[in-house]
């Protein structure tokens, strides 16, 4: 009989110290090692926290000294100290919505501490940051992690209790210290494991239960891929709202049409993109600050073309995961969900198949 390992990271972490982690909302997170030039960010991040939650972190309510800052800036001997931080783009520029460090107590325990950006409240964040904290310091000899927080800071005893470690309180006055065995239990792997599902499942929704898609690159030529889109869409009676985007025109195949994914009236899921290559990354820009979630990429002309093109496409990658979304594509067909309560045809196909049992991926070129 075959011993199952006791703790294997979920495929989604890349590695413990680098990567992407995907929320509990679904949307996803950069994730890596401080450096000594990531003092400005985290200055931003710290000035950009309540009063309350600077309270929590800092058991003030001003801005921690410059010094604490510098500290954190410097992981290169994680047997003494590490810090982590998460990190999203906005127009743009990298900004970080949550860092935890550990400092080494002793030999075998260190000392943990985390803040959360307020807007990112509630999606597991922090949960997600302690486990990497936690792998991290197990490969470096800990195998506690200790942390002091407010008695009243329910969130942070939340996430304790989510991580699955083995824990034990001890409340003095108005602070509690907490201590978790970071060695991996059955307990603690199964959560881990649950959450990455959990997440994962969030992250795919939008491209096969979108409740409203965008076509960007819409065109009133019914040769072209953009049109054909539009139509596989409507012909195929998807059961919302479907946005064409085209510049030059204000109508696509008799439905309103708006001038870019800015001036769309509301948020959708879902965008198919289907414009020129070098407007691509622009695109995805225009879609993040719009609050699309996930992106269908038609367009040729990456990786399957040599190295310019793999470049080209290595900055989608990047731009796309850096501000939260998920991507089909570059140079796809699209994807199909026949569910009759979503009926979506969001490809180039020319038949859509009745509903039933069977799901297909293939991957080509």
């Amino acid at each position: 009989m075959a011993v199952k390992p006791l703790y294997i990271p979920p495929a989604s972490h890349d590695l413990a110290e680098s990567g992407t982690m995907i929320l509990r909302d679904g949307t996803t997170a950069g994730i890596r090692l401080t450096v000594p030039d990531d003092r400005d960010l985290l200055r931003a991040f710290v000035g950009q926290l309540s009063t309350e939650s600077k309270r929590h972190r800092f058991f003030a309510e001003g801005n921690p000294p410059a010094d604490l800052i510098d500290t954190w800036c410097s992981s290169s001997d994680p047997r003494a100290q590490l810090t982590l931080i998460v990190t999203r783009l906005r127009e743009g520029h990298e900004r970080v919505i949550a860092a935890g460090s550990y400092f080494a107590r002793d030999e075998t325990t260190a000392e943990v501490a985390m803040a959360v950006d307020d807007e990112f409240h509630g999606k597991g964040l922090g949960t997600l940051l302690l486990e990497r904290l936690a792998l991290l310091a197990i490969r470096h000899g800990f195998t506690r992690l200790c942390a002091i927080t407010q008695a009243e800071n329910l969130p942070m005893r939340e996430v304790f209790r989510e991580s699955g470690f083995e824990w034990a309180e001890t409340v003095e006055g108005g602070n509690m210290e907490v201590e978790l065995s970071i060695l991996p239990t059955e307990r603690s792997v199964t959560r881990a494991e649950v959450r990455d599902r959990v997440a994962t499942a969030s992250s795919l929704r939008p491209f096969f239960q979108p409740r409203s898609v965008a076509v960007v690159g819409a065109s009133r030529e019914p040769s072209s891929i953009g049109y054909r889109i539009v139509e596989a869409l409507v012909m195929n009676r998807f059961q919302g709202p479907v946005y064409p985007i085209n510049p030059k025109a204000s109508v696509v195949g008799c439905i309103p049409a708006y001038p870019s994914v800015r001036a769309l009236p509301s948020p959708v899921d879902l965008a198919v993109v289907a414009v020129p290559r070098d407007a691509v990354l622009g695109v995805v820009d225009e879609c993040a600050l719009r609050g699309v979630r996930a992106l269908v990429v038609i367009t040729s002309g990456f990786a399957e073309i040599g190295a310019e093109g793999r470049a080209l496409q290595d900055r989608l990658v990047e731009k796309v995961r850096g501000y939260g979304m998920r991507l089909v594509g570059p140079n796809c067909m699209g994807l199909l969900n026949t569910d009759p309560s979503v009926q979506l045809n969001a490809s180039f196909a020319q038949a859509f198949p009745p509903p039933g049992r069977i799901a297909m991926l293939s991957q080509s070129g």
